[in-house]
């Protein structure tokens, strides 16, 4: 599949990196737990100098002059990301917004504080890549916030909503929220048969040979194991 600009774009932006001996897809982190267990951490004593390494997806950043805001999220909370030049210097700064954009995962260590608004927050003292996004996020949307511009990726359009559900996960937290309950379920239930003695079978939906008499067989693809079913 041939690519649009912007994903030609970020393709060079790995590329890039690599050149430079920064590597886009590392097969190592060094992330020590996820946002929630580290913010719940942090508000147990406040007082205490933790330095945590945080993962998560890049969903808006906020460039102002010598420092630089962002926020990541993982599969368990939010946090603020805090760089500045004091830190990382002007080439650790730098690095950063020619190498990230929205959608791309994020390693980045330091300690947690409170911003003046009272937000928790992350000083980041180093970061890397995790894995860059060749493809975008959905529609960046920009919304101003103290006279700062802040950028989201969102997704509103039910067509595409429905024809890239990936995206849709990616970008909407109440539809993750639907398929987090549903699971939960499924495993309520499956937890209750199995301490009373059921027994799981396997049931094939698509399989190579059709077989059955009470519907009419079809063929279809799979794309990922490039066969049909």
């Amino acid at each position: 599949m041939e690519l649009n600009d912007l994903e030609k774009v970020r393709l060079d932006k790995a590329i890039h990196m690599r050149e430079n001996g920064r590597e886009p897809y590392p097969t190592r982190t060094n992330v020590t737990g996820n946002i929630a267990d580290a913010i719940s951490s942090f508000l147990k004593d406040e007082t205490v100098e933790t330095q945590y390494t945080l993962g998560g997806r890049i969903r808006a950043t906020r460039p102002m002059g010598k420092i630089i805001f962002a926020h990541i999220e993982d599969g368990f909370g939010r946090i603020q990301l805090f760089f500045r030049v004091n830190t990382l210097g002007e080439e650790g700064m730098q690095q950063f917004l020619d190498d990230f954009d929205l959608g791309d995962f994020i390693q980045a260590t330091g300690k947690l504080f409170r911003t003046r608004t009272g937000e928790i927050t992350l000083e980041v003292a180093e970061y890397k890549m995790l894995a860059k996004a060749i493809t975008p996020l959905p529609a960046a949307k920009d919304e101003v916030v103290d006279g700062e511009v802040i950028r989201h990726a969102t997704l509103s359009d039910p067509e595409t909503r429905y024809r890239q559900r990936y995206a849709d996960l990616a970008v909407n937290a109440d539809v993750r929220k639907v398929f987090q309950t549903r699971a939960g379920i499924v495993r309520s239930m499956r937890q209750f048969l199995d301490d009373h003695g059921f027994l799981e079978v396997e049931t094939p939906i698509l399989q190579p040979i059709y077989g059955g008499a009470a519907a009419k067989p079809f063929v279809t693809h799979h794309n990922q194991l490039k066969q049909d079913l």
